[in-house]
Parts: structure tokens; C-alpha cells; sequence
């Protein structure tokens, strides 16, 4: 094998990694400036269901603390099932 070859090979697989060295500072980038837009702190400030925590309980169980508007409501997830408790941990049925 000749050393032109070897060079090339590693000036290739140099440029190819700068690519997408590149590719991923561009997407990090625009990632930063998306949020700063008007456009998505109008959809943000709209949004009336929110998430405030998620804890697992074990493999299949997990208890979400969700508000809607101004309630506050807790909802364990299951396998098999969904329940719906409110602040006062009374339960709802739907």
C-alpha cells in the first residue's frame, strides 16, 4: 500500500468526522435559539395542563402530580388501571 493512500484515507475519514462535528454544533445551535422565540413562549403561556412531577413506584406503578388551571391532581398510572384523585386525594371517577 502506498503512503499516498494511507494519507488520503486519513485526510477523508478527518474531513467526514469535521462534518459532522459540523452538523451537530449547527443543530445544538439552533436548538438554544428556538425557545427565544415569540412564537413558542405564546404556546407555553397558553398550555393549561402541566406536569409538575412524575415518580416511579416500582416496575409497573407510577404517581403523576398534574395541575390543570388551578388544581392540583394526583394520578396513578398502572398496568391496568387509571386513577384520578384530587387535591383533598378523593377519588374521581370518569
Amino acid at each position: 500500500m502506498d503512503w499516498s493512500n494511507i494519507l488520503q484515507a486519513v485526510l477523508s475519514f478527518v474531513f467526514v468526522i469535521g462534518l459532522l462535528l459540523l452538523t451537530l454544533w449547527c443543530l445544538k445551535y439552533i436548538q438554544a435559539k428556538v425557545p427565544q422565540s415569540r412564537l413558542f413562549k405564546n404556546l407555553d403561556e397558553a398550555q393549561r395542563v402541566r406536569v409538575l412531577e412524575r415518580r416511579r413506584l416500582d416496575a409497573k406503578n407510577t404517581v403523576v402530580l398534574i395541575q390543570i388551571d388551578d388544581k392540583e391532581f394526583f394520578v396513578l398510572l398502572g398496568a391496568n388501571q387509571c386513577l384520578l384523585l384530587d387535591e383533598k386525594h378523593n377519588e374521581i371517577k370518569a
